[in-house]
């Protein structure tokens, strides 16, 4: 799988499903400074995916801030040939001033054995 280098940061395409319903996103932050993997609220509101009774609150830090997010389990989160079944995300408002869908975290590299190869900018699963 490709990167795509936007605002000097590695992005990649992503698509993800919750109850059935697949999304393609095209603008995923590739990021190993960030623990977990989150997605904005307003891209997948558009499957679905919105805060129920029994879903608990978070607050996360990064170098954007404090920000409220809840977790959902997806049914796949899938990235080139690399696919996670049940995989926990968290899903925010993720206002940063960029166009951006989520950000696809060091759990999701680490778990999946992605290989970053960022001379040729390219994403691959550990062979």
């Amino acid at each position: 799988m490709n990167i795509e280098v936007k605002y000097g940061l590695p992005f990649v395409e992503v698509t993800i499903c919750y109850r059935g319903e697949e999304l393609h996103l095209k603008h995923v932050l590739l990021d190993t400074g960030s623990a977990g993997t989150i997605f904005s609220a307003d891209v997948v509101d558009g499957i679905g995916v919105k805060v129920e009774p029994g879903d608990v609150l978070n607050k996360i830090r990064g170098v954007g801030g404090v920000e409220v997010v809840y977790s959902k389990f997806f049914d796949f989160v899938r990235t080139g040939g690399t696919s996670l079944e049940g995989f926990e995300v968290e899903i925010g408002e993720m206002n940063y001033g960029m166009e951006i869908d989520g950000i696809l975290g060091f759990d999701f590299i680490q778990t999946a054995g992605l290989v970053i190869d960022s001379k040729e900018l390219t994403v691959a699963a550990r062979v």
